[in-house]
This record gives C-alpha cells, sequence and structure tokens, in this order.
C-alpha cells in the first residue's frame, strides 16, 4: 500500500499490547516517511470504535488494530461500510481473528505484510437485541458469539488474570463450567424454520482459528454465511464425550454435537442469557437476532 498516514488503535491492558511494543511497530512505518497517530483505548464503552472514526476523520487511511478480538471488533465496527482499511496485530489473549489468518508475526513482518498487501472484503455478524431494561442492542463480532455456561466462562474472566495467565484461565474456567453445564432449551429461527434445542452451549463463528478447527469445518470470513455449533449436552459427561470427539478431528460422530450454516438466525430463550461477543460479555437478554454482513469491512490479511 503508498500509505502516508496511519492509525494504531491499541488496548494498553491487552495481552502483549505494550507501549514498547506498540512504538516498535510504529517505528517501522515511521522509517518509511509514514505518519503514525497513536489510539490507547479506555474503559469507556466501545471506546475503540471511537477512537477509529476520530482517526478516520482525521485522515487516517489505514487503522491498526492491535489487542485481542474485541480491540479488533470494536475498530471493525467504526470502519464497517467505509473504504479505510484495516489489519489486526495479535495483542491480546486469544488473538483468534488474527490467528484463522496467519501465525504471530514480528512486528517486522507485520509491517511488511501491510505494505505490500492489498485490503480484500470481510464479513461481519451483527448481534441485534433489546436487553432486559428494554434498551436496543447491536453488535459486531469477527469471531464468534457464544451462549451458555461454557461460553460465560470466556466472556467473563478477569482481564487481570488474562494478562499474567494467558489462555489459562480460559482452561480452567471452562473447564469448571462443564462440571455444571446447566442446559438451557434454545428455540432457534432461520430461513421460515423453527428448531428447539435443548443445549449446554451454542456457538456462532464467522472465521474457525487453527484451535476451534475440528468444531467448525471450512468457515471462512468471506462466504456470507456462518457456522452455528450447538452442544446438545446436558452433563458433564455428555461434553466429555462432544470434547472427546472433537480432540480427534471428528465432532460428528458425537449425538451431542450439532452444526449447521446460514446467513440469519434468530435465538429465543425463556430465561435470560448473557451472549459472549467476541470474548466480551454482552447485556442478557431472552431473544437476539444474528445476521451475517458480506464483505462489510476492508483488510488486509496476507
Amino acid at each position: 500500500m503508498n500509505l502516508k498516514t496511519l492509525a494504531i488503535v491499541y488496548n494498553p491492558k491487552g495481552g502483549s499490547a505494550s507501549e514498547n511494543r506498540v512504538n516498535e511497530l510504529a517505528g517501522y512505518f515511521q522509517n518509511r516517511g509514514i505518519a503514525v497517530t497513536f489510539c490507547a483505548t479506555t474503559a469507556e464503552p466501545d471506546s475503540a470504535t471511537s477512537l477509529t472514526l476520530s482517526a478516520v476523520a482525521a485522515g487516517a487511511e489505514l487503522v491498526v488494530a492491535f489487542g485481542g478480538d474485541g480491540t479488533a471488533c470494536q475498530v471493525a465496527a467504526g470502519l464497517k461500510g467505509k473504504p479505510v482499511p484495516m489489519a489486526v496485530y495479535p495483542g491480546g489473549t486469544g488473538n483468534l481473528f488474527a490467528r484463522s489468518f496467519y501465525s504471530d508475526p514480528t512486528p517486522a513482518q507485520f509491517a511488511q505484510m501491510i505494505l505490500a498487501g492489498t485490503a480484500q472484503p470481510v464479513d461481519v455478524v451483527s448481534a441485534r437485541y433489546k436487553d432486559q431494561s428494554g434498551n436496543c442492542q447491536s453488535r459486531l463480532f469477527l469471531v464468534g458469539f457464544g451462549l451458555g455456561k461454557v461460553s460465560d466462562a470466556i466472556s467473563t474472566a478477569s482481564p487481570l488474570l488474562k494478562r499474567y495467565l494467558g489462555r489459562l484461565v480460559y482452561v480452567v474456567k471452562v473447564a469448571l463450567a462443564c462440571l455444571l453445564p446447566n442446559a438451557r432449551r434454545f428455540q432457534l429461527s432461520m430461513l421460515g424454520t423453527d428448531t428447539q434445542e435443548d443445549a449446554a452451549a451454542l456457538f456462532a463463528l464467522n472465521v474457525a482459528p487453527p484451535s476451534m478447527a475440528s468444531m467448525s469445518r471450512g468457515c471462512n470470513a468471506s462466504d456470507g454465511l456462518m457456522d452455528v455449533v450447538v452442544f446438545r449436552a446436558q452433563s458433564a459427561w455428555q461434553l466429555i464425550t462432544v470434547a472427546f470427539w472433537l480432540a480427534l478431528g471428528r465432532p460428528e460422530r458425537s449425538r451431542h454435537y450439532y452444526r449447521f450454516r446460514t446467513s440469519e438466525l434468530t435465538i429465543r430463550c425463556n430465561k435470560a442469557m448473557q451472549p459472549n461477543i467476541d470474548g466480551d460479555p454482552g447485556a442478557a437478554t431472552q431473544e437476539i437476532n444474528l445476521k451475517v454482513e458480506p464483505g462489510a469491512v476492508k483488510m488486509i490479511l496476507t
């Protein structure tokens, strides 16, 4: 790309998004005469989205999301439908979106990817619903959406513990959640078809990183579809059998695993459910609509 200016939106509380790392990445662009704007996120809700909009208004030709999936998702929300592209430098705990397309690059490798790359359209998925107070909510996700106790274990993990213990926090919390899965009945509506599922967890995926490849086959962010995975488990033992077949790469052998693909899905539950949206908790609701928005954001991925 022929860049003159770019913005780095980074999460200073992310797994590796320290100022030294951010400055190191910025240096590779500055040495080529590219002006770099630094935008550190705050505790304010959706601060990365606000910073992205401000950076674009100030003339940024590219926005780099330096952080985890939550930071990347918020930057994408700010750029949806705009001609300005983005790129994602893995600086969080999971970095699932970035790892779906490349491994953990050095700052030099990432800068070279940006300068030699071409932006391509990428799908996002919108999650729209009313919370328990009747307020309308609208969120986007790049990687995945989850419901159920197992999913809650991921979205409610302590940021402080994630910073120091990394993905081990997820492993411990998910393992504990599996002991008492508390299955719920979900009503799924899509393309005029209604079904009911008793499930311990439900996930909708836009992409499938290597660590989740066996859970979703061929899922990618450029086909206008999302993969919906339902764990039809009501006990710890049933979840263990699903995990066994997932580890072998053959989840379809388990009767407690169910997967389908769709461009839109409405989920209802008679109890309040807290959505996990790209690793961050959303407001509780009893009905939520998911819809793929094809090619909504431009990204440099390779």
